[in-house]
């Protein structure tokens, strides 16, 4: 209750005794009736305590103790690495522990496919699903401090990786791992990236990651074969410090047909697990020509420079076309590229659909992009009528083929339209734009797949200049031929 309640009360309880006083005391000429005093003075005190309210707050304390979860792996392969009697020893020692049971409320569970409360360990579970254990608990103790204790051999057959989902667990965890944790070194492959196609005559890349897990140093030798014959080997020297190396490297396409490749790690002397250490592939070298279709309607440097960087390829053939010319023989054409289109995109990009013929567009100071945005539904750019130069910084994360730096950030500004630009579906960008060094995080050169089509879009002409600063810098076209084309 606080004081100004207290306050009032008591001045109440005056009032109430001196008006009743005053009406059978004071102003009463018989005989004083105390009894009629007291019901007076009650009554008009009830009826003042009544008008102030006073409010009565009680504060109670209490502790609570914080939980502890125990999550117990009850399936066959415990019993099968003879840890049950161990694990049951474990439970025995919580549950008998004084100590612990003072200070938290300890909860029991077993999962295995399924959570339970444990009622008792069988060991005779087929799946183990170590994730529903964190995904479960999080709702039931979403509101309180739940410590947990996972008992496991860490052996998950079943649901999602529990790696990932013990990342979103909000209460800390204490593993207790059941069996041999003995580390033994070991390499493999980690990854390996080689495009499905190549052409007669030609190279292909390829690219391997190699990781080490152990605490020596090794040398060993990586090696490439196609059937009996090692095409290509390299010797790789890790440790704790550098456990991994990417190794890249070309292929001679010989043949026509699929053919078959295996990269081997050769394996340790001490390693238990070599399966890890082979990796096969296969490319298809296809012995065709493909005849590319440069539709312009006007000159510029640019289309020379893309058909000396094209054909520097032996299988591929580039014509420059108009777009009355490209339609006159549109069907002689695989690839279509489109340089600043203006007013006639439309009739092109129609005839270009009724071929399903993979698309490359080049969009930059001369192009009419009120119609590029209206007759395509796959990007937007902001019209704004502004010309930008803009530089170029290579994305390394670009997954969709094996793409080099080759100094992108090097290269003179290419020339566009200044605004940004909206894609409608997914896309990957090889070099970002940038404006005096500052990354505008807004696509320069990209690519994505539709409807089974694959198509690109380099926003910026000039690229005559970065073909003339790569044989500067190289003192040889073949950099730019091979990294931009």
């Amino acid at each position: 209750m606080q004081v100004d309640n207290i306050l009032y009360i008591i001045i109440a309880g005056v009032l109430a005794l001196f008006l009743a006083l005053f009406q059978y005391v004071f102003k009463s000429k018989s005989k004083t009736n105390w009894f009629l005093v007291c019901l007076r003075f009650i009554s008009l005190f009830s009826v003042l305590v009544l008008l102030i309210n006073p409010k009565f707050e009680k504060i109670t304390y209490y502790n609570e103790k914080p939980n502890l979860i125990v999550g117990i792996d009850n399936s066959e392969s415990i019993k099968y690495l003879s840890q049950s009697e161990y694990v049951n020893n474990i439970v025995e020692q919580f549950q008998s522990n004084d100590s612990l049971n003072t200070h938290f409320n300890i909860e029991y569970y077993t999962f295995g496919k399924e959570l339970n409360i444990l009622d008792s360990l069988s060991f005779k579970e087929k799946q183990s699903n170590l994730s529903i254990l964190f995904e479960q608990l999080n709702q039931v103790y979403h509101n309180s401090i739940a410590p947990t204790i996972v008992i496991t051999d860490g052996n998950q057959t079943y649901g999602n990786d529990y790696e990932y989902t013990g990342n979103n667990y909000k209460h800390p965890v204490f593993p207790i791992i059941l069996g041999d944790t003995t580390q033994y070194a070991d390499l493999k492959i980690q990854q390996l990236n080689v495009n499905k196609y190549a052409f007669i005559k030609n190279k292909f890349p390829v690219e391997i990651f190699v990781v080490y897990n152990g605490q020596s140093p090794i040398t060993t030798q990586l090696k490439i074969s196609n059937g009996n014959s090692i095409i290509f080997s390299e010797p790789i020297s890790l440790s704790k410090l550098k456990s991994s190396i990417i190794i890249n490297t070309t292929i001679d396409a010989n043949r026509v047909g699929v053919m078959d490749y295996k990269v081997e790690v050769e394996a340790l002397s001490n390693e238990k697990n070599s399966v890890n250490n082979v990796k096969r592939f296969a490319v298809e070298v296809i012995d065709q020509k493909t005849n590319v279709a440069v539709i312009s309607e006007f000159t510029h440097p640019d289309l020379g420079a893309l058909k000396k960087a094209i054909e520097s390829n032996e299988q591929r053939y580039v014509e420059i076309l108009s777009p009355n010319e490209f339609l006159l023989k549109s069907s002689e054409f695989q690839l279509a590229i489109i340089y600043q289109p203006t007013t006639s995109l439309p009739k092109v990009l129609e005839e270009i659909k009724r071929l399903n013929l993979n698309v490359f567009f080049i969009l930059g100071s001369k192009t009419n992009w009120n119609s590029v945005n209206e007759v395509q539904s796959n990007f937007n750019q902001k019209v704004t009528n502004q010309i930008e130069d803009f530089q170029a910084t290579f994305n390394p994360n670009y997954s969709s083929f094996i793409i080099e730096d080759i100094n992108f950030n090097d290269f003179p500004p290419l020339q566009s339209e200044f605004g940004e630009t909206k894609f409608n579906i997914p896309f990957e960008t090889i070099v970002y734009k940038t404006i005096n060094g500052t990354p505008i995080n807004e696509p320069l050169f990209t690519t994505y797949e539709y409807n089974g089509k694959r198509e690109a879009v380099l926003f910026g002409d000039g690229i005559w200049r970065w073909r003339a600063q790569s044989f500067l810098e190289q003192k040889s076209f073949n950099s730019f031929h091979a990294g931009f084309m």
